[in-house]
This record gives structure tokens, sequence and C-alpha cells, in this order.
């Protein structure tokens, strides 16, 4: 299994997510740029019952790098106790597919909220995804 996700969940709003403590959970956001923008963010806030997986430190794991590869690699990236964000000081019109990874850390029923990308500078610009329930379980014995 090394470490893989085994299985999509397209987050869809009103749907409650149901998960063993300890999930690797890999997610996708993708964005639809109509036009060239620039300084653009792309944030993604996650359930308070996960903690990120930064690939990009050398203590992180193998399950910490995604499978998923990005479209493009942003300026700058954030790996934050409550949100992943990426940072671009363009954007090129396109689809792009970002992915990072999350483990579920703490038993208990949280709100998923949704990604949204924005430009910085612009702030009514913006765009978003659906967030979803996530119920986190103790692992069986």
């Amino acid at each position: 299994d090394q470490g893989l996700p085994p299985e999509k969940h397209p987050a869809q709003a009103g749907t409650t997510l149901t998960l063993p403590m300890g999930t690797v959970v890999e997610e996708h956001i993708r964005v639809v740029n109509a036009q060239d923008r620039f300084y653009v963010a792309v944030t993604c806030p996650f359930a308070a019952g996960f903690e990120p997986m930064n690939p990009n430190l050398a203590t992180s794991p193998p399950e910490a790098k995604p499978a998923g590869t990005f479209t493009r690699q942003p300026d700058y990236a954030l790996y934050a106790d409550d949100a992943v964000t990426f940072y671009f000081d363009k954007l090129p019109k396109g689809t792009y597919d970002f992915y990072f990874r999350l483990r579920s850390a703490v038993q208990g029923s949280f709100s998923h909220p949704p990604a949204y990308a924005e430009l910085m500078y612009q702030l009514p610009v913006r765009g978003n995804s659906n967030g979803l329930r996530i119920k986190v379980q103790a692992r069986k014995p």
C-alpha cells in the first residue's frame, strides 16, 4: 500500500466522510483560471482533527509525498497548522491541479472547510470548492 490513500471521496456539500485515526488523506485541489492573473493565493483549510504532512521537510515520512503531480509549482508554499496555501506571482489562463497530504490525528467530528483561490490584491475575485463533515474514529484494535 506504500502509504497511498486507498479511495477517492470527492467533497460534496452535506456529506460526511468517516475515517479511522491515523489515516493518510491526499487532498486534490483543482483551479480553473479563465484568464492570466497575478498574485494568486490558493488556500486549502482543513479540519481540526488533521495535521499537514509537508513533503518538503527532510524529516517527512515517505507517505507525506502526494501521488498526484502539480500542474504548476507555486512560487511559495505554506504548510500551516490549519491550512496549506500555494502562492503565485503569475498564474496564466488554464486548469491547475495541486496535491498535499494530511493525517487524521484527533478523534471527533469536524467541519472540513472549502478550499478557495483569490487574488491577493483584489479580494472580491475568488472561487471556492465544497466543504464536508469528517468523523475521525478510534482505530479498531
